[in-house]
């Protein structure tokens, strides 16, 4: 079963095994050694000292704008501006590598629905309406602001996309009542280089003149942390001596994580290697886990 873990040669196979459950437990474990450290020995850090390290775990990457307990919140309540904000999803795409890359650019996340309202009725009366030709014809404009406003294609494949996920109107089954309300959901993963707020303004001028709300529940545009920020360079360096004085490889994540919560933008993507996330086949690299914990002792001997 993909959901009974097991290991076979160098993988750890099961659901949640490579997104991202290895890496928390890396951290925790690293913390509770450094802790030891700190408090018992001399060497490592300076007794009685704790590294500059913090652990936030939540679970909403997807919506952590819309949700009380999201990222942004919670940094908010504990009152945390963190230098450096890692997403600790998997950076190591092929599943083999034993250093993840840091990806200092992840795209952003726009959702919104586009509601079509009608009355609603027999369907055998003229003048009630078909809301699913709305919404189509919605979904093609749509389309064509997106194209015009959006990278949707680039040579090197770092680009935004656009997405119709879903489009609902009326009752399954039920064929002789006309909708009084139909939804046309659209989810937008943009590059930082892209520019939401006014692709927002577009759709709502374009929903505003053609008689449809578009309601907004997600929005944080990507981003792209300063190469010149210490703690950024910080972890570049602390990796670089994990691997042995082999430059860090700095890369860009396409899919979205909680980097994009990262106060003023700088936050980075840094995990260890696996394949399949989502998937039956989910497997994570059991040879990444010890170069990781080992970059975050370099971290905190960097960045105090």
């Amino acid at each position: 079963s993909q959901f009974t873990p097991r290991v076979e040669g160098d993988y750890l196979w099961g659901r949640g095994s490579a997104d991202m459950k290895t890496v928390v437990a890396t951290y925790l474990v690293w913390m509770k050694d450094a802790l030891r450290v700190a408090r018992m020995e001399a060497s490592g850090f300076e007794r009685g000292t704790l590294p500059n390290l913090a652990l936030l775990l939540v679970g909403n990457e997807e919506n952590g704008e819309a949700e009380a307990w999201g990222t942004p919140f919670a940094l908010k309540e504990l009152d945390l501006t963190p230098s450096l904000l890692i997403a600790g999803e998997r950076t190591g795409e092929k599943g083999d590598e034993l250093l993840g890359e840091v990806c200092v650019e992840n795209r952003g996340v726009m959702r919104f629905d586009v509601v079509a309202r009608g009355a609603k009725g027999h369907s055998g009366v003229a003048g009630t309406g078909d809301l699913s030709e709305k919404l189509i014809a919605a979904r093609s404009a749509l389309n064509e602001i997106f194209a015009s406003h959006l990278t949707l294609k680039s040579s090197d494949g770092w680009q935004s996309q656009a997405r119709f996920p879903f489009i609902n109107v009326g009752t399954t089954g039920v064929y002789n009542v006309a909708a009084g309300e139909g939804i046309l959901g659209v989810e937008i993963r943009s590059i930082p280089q892209d520019d939401l707020l006014g692709l927002r303004s577009l759709v709502e001028a374009y929903c505003a003149e053609n008689g449809l709300e578009a309601r907004f529940s997600v929005m944080e545009n990507g981003v792209a942390c300063d190469a010149e920020n210490p703690a950024l360079k910080a972890l570049l360096e602390a990796v670089k001596r994990t691997g042995g004085g082999v430059e860090a490889r700095v890369g860009r994540k396409l899919p979205g994580t909680s980097a994009r919560f990262a106060p003023s933008g700088q936050g980075v993507v840094w995990g260890q290697s696996g394949v399949g996330p989502h998937a039956r086949d989910e497997r994570h690299f059991i040879p990444s886990i010890l170069p990781y914990y080992n970059a975050l002792d370099e971290l905190a001997k960097l960045w105090r």
